[in-house]
């Protein structure tokens, strides 16, 4: 039996002209999931008594006229969950920020990258697979680095304080975030990170960190800096330690200690483990999980 949609109109699908993080380069995670369940050939395969929610939260959400269109859309989301029994199961997918900030339907199951109940990769569509394609250096001179705005969450800021004067550590900082990411910075976090161990992806925001995903495809460990939740996907299936650094907020001030004790074995081992996992974090292995899971 196909997959059943919630009917909702277009305004709950909108384009977006925001281009973030600069190396997006097509769909954002609800976009993709939307064309994957609407094809055919995966609609069929997705078995589930849940009811898809079909938005585009981000694009929604990132409207610079949200706050003044939240009322009128709730009207009409209810409008179109109200038609079916009160006890009917729900789910969806979000990327943004702070999860879905509209009023769902009591019982719906969230995917989402940053908030919700199940967590999904904070990632996006790059047709020209630019990070992935880009070349390797042979040697890698710095233990780590941070090249973005450090004043997004005080654990940015805290890890900053920490080993922002270390020697071994480069950092590239802004004060002030944008949507809007100049081609000089992309390219210095690119030539940075490859020339670089480990990538510092300090939770932002939200949860997650879009540097934690871009960092795999640059064969850079991704070290990951969390507080009141380790919002990692795919915890059921793989194991994080082998291609990964999880560092919580009590422990930030050994960051440099914790990546100084990885011997070059145990390091190259790792740089191989996250080559071979990494299908899971494309926007097709993130479908996959999500029709998995909502066999269970």
């Amino acid at each position: 039996m196909p997959l059943k949609i919630l009917d909702l109109g277009r305004q709950f699908r909108p384009k977006t002209s925001i281009t973030y993080p600069p190396f997006k380069n097509g769909r954002y995670m609800e976009e993709y999931f939307y064309d994957y369940s609407t094809n055919p050939e995966n609609n069929i395969k997705i078995e589930t008594d849940r009811i898809y929610i079909p938005a585009f939260w981000t694009n929604i959400q990132n409207h610079p006229n949200f706050s003044n269109m939240k009322e009128s859309l709730n009207i009409l989301l209810k409008r179109a969950y109200s038609l079916f029994p009160e006890s009917t199961p729900y789910f969806t997918v979000v990327q943004a920020d702070l999860g879905v900030e509209l009023v769902l339907p009591k019982n719906t199951l969230v995917f989402g990258a940053c908030y919700g109940d199940i967590p999904l990769p904070l990632i996006y569509e790059d047709i020209t697979n630019r990070l992935l394609n880009t070349p390797r250096l042979e040697k890698r001179k710095l233990r780590g680095s941070f090249v973005g705005t450090y004043t997004t969450h005080a654990l940015r800021q805290k890890m900053f304080n920490s080993i922002g004067r270390n020697p071994n550590f480069k950092f590239e900082v802004n004060g002030v975030w944008s949507n809007s990411v100049p081609e000089s910075q992309a390219d210095k976090f690119i030539k940075t990170t490859l020339n670089s161990k480990y990538c510092l992806a300090p939770r932002g925001f939200g949860r997650s960190s879009f540097r934690f995903f871009e960092a795999m495809l640059l064969d850079t460990v991704p070290v990951y800096f969390w507080d009141d939740n380790e919002w990692l996907p795919y915890k059921d299936v793989l194991d994080y330690s082998k291609f990964s650094v999880s560092i919580h907020e009590t422990e930030v001030d050994k960051t440099a200690q914790i990546l100084k004790s990885i011997s070059h074995e145990r390091y190259l081992s790792m740089v191989e483990e996250l080559k071979r996992v990494r299908p899971y974090f494309t926007l097709e292995g993130m479908s996959e999980y999500i029709v998995t899971k909502l066999k269970q």
